[in-house]
């Protein structure tokens, strides 16, 4: 698969699945990998997105588009100066969701882990 392929593959991917989490190789103050989700909303009648943290409170910035090699964003401040920046697609690794099991089924003569 060529760079024009996986940047189509990556770029269908942000834009259509739900809940999807990456990561662009940014580093928060104490050096771990950042990781965003896609937003998107369809309240009116086109669709608009947003990149935001992937934590509770996180910070987000609005997809201005999705071009054919980066997605590019924009955000404004309190005194209405404009940010823009762009995440090339190239950068982006999909993380994939943790598979979350019970403690409690590991446990041997635990009441409702029994099989049978």
């Amino acid at each position: 698969m060529n760079k024009k392929d996986k940047n189509i593959v990556v770029r269908e991917k942000l834009m259509t699945q739900k809940d999807v989490v990456f990561t662009c190789g940014i580093k928060d103050v104490l050096g771990r990998i950042q990781e965003y989700k896609v937003y998107a909303s369809d309240r009116s009648d086109v669709m608009s997105f947003a990149i935001i943290e992937n934590t509770s409170f996180g910070k987000a910035m609005n997809v201005n588009k999705f071009g054919p090699t980066c997605i590019t964003l924009y955000t404004y401040d309190m005194l209405h100066n404009k940010t823009t920046g762009k995440i090339k697609y190239s950068d982006v690794v999909f993380v994939e969701p943790e598979v979350k099991t019970n403690p409690l089924e590991h446990l041997s003569g635990f009441v409702g882990t029994e099989k049978g």
